[in-house]
């Protein structure tokens, strides 16, 4: 057989593993899909029974907006973020003002994030983590209940996740010298500055951003994760860092200019966000010298993973744990991976946006503190609520954990 003919039966080769790759991951992609889409549509309005006292806020809102009311911020239920209900609204402006409409919104935010965390651990990790993690994300007791209750929490992880998602991807063109813009090679063939602020992904990246503040209260300390990011990066190598502050910027940038607007509202009417003050009262006990009642809520806070959750009925089996012995542990076993690939990753970060990179397991560990640091204030009660921003992240952690066993027991065999 010639070379020619050589070279060609190994190119089919690969291009039919290639194939029976992406067909694999579509068959999984699209059952795991499918029970997503099953375990929160089934019953949706009588599982749970009736409509808390917040869901029905929300209604009302998002009734009130159909009937002409434009706020960007509503005081009832104590101070409320909008967009949940302007998209209730819109929803029911198609479909008619019934109490499923509302809990189908949750749903449409549920299966945005279950897609937004399949593209963004496809861009950081590999496909079997992303497979893993959508599994963890369609039948967990945590974001099957989020789903089914029309609650504004479930809009937070939605978008934020996909700002990551689109803000990853800018870094992997900048990493990669794909700037869509003409650049020049300084002689150690780094690009030089030429960086256009309306640059796509990180303009789409600072824009949902933005938005994330017009979910819920914890994304006013989530957005840290992208700064975090930038000066992580940095501290391993300066030369990564000049090529990533621009992006990052227009990101920030753009994010701060969206939420700007409620910012100057709540500033200018300071009563109108009454569950601040309530949420805040273990910090002020702090700043006064008793430091118990935050001390309790950190020790509460950290137990909701494995050992005592939220003891609020109505959004969970109370004080049932977010995960069970053996999730829980793999939880725990992911945490440490993630630390490990990134104290022992070598201090050169080139493409490190790229899959399985060392940023990837920073982001990681990052957002699962951001999104802890509410539970951590305020203790366990409603923690399937204030810590709506880490739940995309827990099954993350759970599908590296399962990700390096695989690869182990691969080597092994």
């Amino acid at each position: 057989m010639s070379r020619w003919g050589a070279s060609c039966n190994i190119r089919q080769m690969r291009n039919l593993l290639n194939v029976e790759k992406r067909t694999g991951f579509a068959f999984w992609l699209l059952l795991i899909l499918l029970t997503a889409v099953a375990l929160r549509l089934y019953h949706v309005t009588t599982v749970p029974p009736g409509l808390t006292h917040d869901e029905a806020d929300h209604g009302i809102t998002a009734v009130a907006i159909l009937n002409g009311t434009r706020e960007i911020y509503f005081t009832v239920g104590h101070g409320r973020e909008p967009l949940f209900d302007y998209a209730t609204a819109g929803l029911m402006a198609l479909l008619g003002q019934q109490g499923w409409v509302l809990r189908g919104t949750a749903v449409i935010f549920s299966l945005l994030l279950l897609g937004a965390m399949i593209a963004w651990t496809r861009l950081a990790f590999n496909n079997r983590v992303a497979l893993l993690t959508a599994a963890g994300l369609a039948v967990g007791f945590w974001p099957v209940m989020a789903a089914r209750q029309g609650l504004r929490s479930i809009a937070l992880p939605a978008l934020f996740t996909l700002a990551l998602t689109f803000f990853w991807r800018g870094l992997q063109k900048i990493e990669s010298g794909d700037w869509r813009l003409e650049t020049n090679k300084s002689p150690d063939h780094l690009p030089t500055s030429h960086f256009s602020l309306f640059t796509f992904h990180f303009f789409l990246a600072g824009l949902l951003l933005g938005l994330t503040v017009y979910t819920y209260i914890p994304a006013r300390g989530l957005w840290l994760l992208f700064p975090a990011l930038l000066l992580v990066g940095g501290v391993w190598d300066r030369r990564w860092l000049r090529r990533a502050w621009g992006g990052t910027a227009v990101t920030l940038l753009l994010a701060g200019v969206l939420a700007w607007p409620l910012f100057a509202y709540l500033r200018a009417n300071p009563g109108a966000e009454i569950r601040i003050d309530e949420l805040s009262a273990p910090l002020i006990a702090a700043r006064q010298g008793d430091l118990s009642l935050l001390w309790a809520n950190i020790k509460g806070g950290l137990a909701i993973f494995t050992f005592a959750g939220d003891t609020a009925w109505r959004y969970n089996i109370p004080e049932r744990p977010l995960l069970g012995p053996v999730m829980g542990g793999l939880f725990y076993l992911g945490i440490g991976v993630a630390l490990w690939r990134v104290a022992s990753g070598k201090g050169q970060v080139w493409g490190v946006a790229g899959r399985n990179g060392r940023l990837a397991y920073a982001a990681a560990l990052i957002w699962l503190v951001g999104g802890l640091a509410p539970v951590l204030i305020t203790g366990p009660e409603l923690s399937m609520t204030q810590g709506m921003g880490m739940q995309p992240v827990v099954y993350l952690l759970v599908a590296v954990a399962i990700d390096w066993l695989w690869q182990l027991a691969t080597v092994n065999s």
